[in-house]
This record gives structure tokens, C-alpha cells and sequence, in this order.
């Protein structure tokens, strides 16, 4: 069956904000980790990531986004995070995504029309609601599915297993990328 022109035009839609798009925020848990919590039996936090989505981000980076991590937590897992991949913007322990979102925005210049918020949850919805893109993984909440399905991107991955590899590829597609010549490019310090 032919796609219809709704779908055609939601398409085309998300296309225009993959081009133009100057950030991207994203969750952590269950987006960057697939939201598994695992304690030591002295109680050490271990949290597990995706390589093919930290080579996702390298990317991102290649091509000069903005990134941000933005969670509700507030374990070292994050600075740990943001540090190896070199992500400039962090907010932790937050209740109020949408305000993060905001002074990403605020402090890099750049309007929220051009920020996608990438997460999993309902306390995720805030901040999609600002921005002029949001993704989620597979595995997201069906309330965030519902709202992403509709005005953003769903990755066909779960989170922490290549959600965010998928974005980041369909960024490069629609901006005719190829990710073999973007990681011979040197990122932006």
C-alpha cells in the first residue's frame, strides 16, 4: 500500500528538522542505557552503554551539533558519560527538562525549533513539548510513543542497544552524509 499523503507530508516534515537541526538533548536512562540498574552487594551503581550509539555521538559531534545530557538523576555514570564523549551541556538530578532544554537553547544561541530531545519516559514529555523535534527508542513509554510517533523520530532499536546510532545515521541521510567521510572529519572542540 502506497504511503499516504499524511505520511508523505509527516516525512518530508521530519526530513526539513534532520537537516536543520543545530542539538540535540538526550536522556540517559533507557535512552543512552537500557534502563537496567544493577547494585554491587557493596552498592556501586553499574549502568551499561551501547558502543554503536557512543559512535553515534561522535558523529553528531563531527558535524558540529550541540549536545546535552539531561536526566533526572544524579550519578557520576553521567559526568563519566559526558566527559569520554565530550558533551559540553549537563544538567542532572532535574525535575524540569523543559527548563534545561531551555538554557541549552539560551546558552549555545540556538532556537529551540532547532533542538531534538531524545528520551523515554513521561517525565520526558516536557521537554519534547519545546523542542521542534523529539525521538525516543522503541522501548519508550506508550504515552511517548504515541506523542513521538506523531511529530518526531522513533528508532526501530530499544534504548542503550542503538537507538541513538539510528538517529544519528538518519541525521547524516538527511543531510546526504555519509558516516564513513564524517569520521574522517575532526570535531569541533
Amino acid at each position: 500500500m502506497p504511503p499516504t499523503p499524511t505520511q508523505i507530508r509527516a516525512a518530508r516534515r521530519l526530513r526539513e528538522h534532520l537537516q536543520t537541526l543545530q542539538a540535540v538533548a538526550f536522556d540517559v536512562d533507557g535512552v543512552l542505557t537500557d534502563g537496567t540498574l544493577m547494585w554491587s552487594p557493596t552498592g556501586d551503581e553499574y549502568k551499561t552503554f551501547c558502543f554503536a550509539d557512543i559512535m553515534g555521538i561522535s558523529l553528531l559531534r563531527r558535524i558540529g551539533l550541540k549536545l546535552a545530557l539531561i536526566s533526572g538523576e544524579d550519578t557520576p555514570h553521567i559526568d563519566r558519560y559526558a566527559q569520554k564523549m565530550r558533551i559540553p551541556f549537563i544538567v542532572k538530578g532535574t525535575r524540569d527538562k523543559a527548563a534545561a532544554v531551555r538554557q541549552l537553547g539560551v546558552q549555545f544561541h540556538i532556537p529551540l525549533e532547532n533542538i531534538c530531545f531524545f528520551g523515554d519516559d513521561i517525565n520526558d514529555l516536557f521537554a519534547m513539548e519545546v523542542c521542534g523535534l523529539c525521538a525516543c527508542p522503541s522501548t519508550a513509554a506508550t504515552q511517548v510513543l504515541e506523542y513521538v510517533s506523531e511529530r518526531g523520530f522513533t528508532s526501530s532499536k530499544p534504548g542503550g542497544s542503538g537507538a541513538v546510532r539510528e538517529l544519528s545515521d538518519a541525521i547524516l541521510a538527511a543531510r546526504q552524509l555519509d558516516a564513513r567521510d564524517v569520521f574522517q572529519m575532526r570535531a569541533p572542540e
